[in-house]
């Protein structure tokens, strides 16, 4: 009886296990807190300026936030775009403004560009529009849909055997 009760227990064990598969279907937890940054190059590594970020809003229903930031380029210095990466919507301004209002969905980075006033601004290498995934459900994790229903049913037959193996050692005894 021992072992069957070990079987049982893990064909059980076996079969929980399939439900991460299922997390694909449920809603994502809905953000409380900003869990985004804004990374810019240490202040070594900026050279005629500095960049500043400000959020303007909390963390959307989507797990949103809004931000504002600025390059503020130095004495003799002019400012002359952004290199961005991370998945963002600009609101407000674009990659050549100094100012730009940004919806950010993940964390970000953001390079400020300078030149020196009366040189040539040179050109920016920034990616074009990225597509951004405001839906409301988790990434799909499994590789397959049937993955879980495949363990689920191996699961059942499987505790199914053992307890008519376990009927029949009984009625043989």
């Amino acid at each position: 009886m021992k072992k069957v009760l070990a079987i049982t227990v893990a064909v059980l064990m076996l079969a929980l296990s399939a439900l991460p598969v299922f997390a694909e279907s449920i809603d994502s937890p809905k953000a409380t807190t900003a869990n985004y940054i804004i990374k810019f190059p240490g202040d070594d590594d900026i050279v005629g300026g500095r960049a500043v970020a400000e959020f303007v809003t909390g963390v959307g229903e989507d797990g949103s936030q809004t931000v504002v930031i600025s390059g503020i380029p130095d004495e003799g210095y002019a400012f002359t775009g952004w290199t961005l990466d991370g998945n963002y919507e600009i609101v407000e301004g674009d990659l050549t403004s100094a100012v730009i209002k940004l919806i950010i969905f993940s964390d970000i980075n953001a390079t400020p560009q300078f030149t020196k006033n009366g040189e040539p601004v040179p050109a920016t290498t920034q990616a074009a529009d990225k597509q951004v995934d405001n839906g409301d459900k988790s990434p799909k994790t499994g590789s397959n849909d049937y993955l879980a229903y495949v363990i689920l049913f191996a699961s059942a037959a499987a505790l199914i055997a053992v307890v008519a193996v376990a009927k029949r050692r009984s009625a043989n005894k």
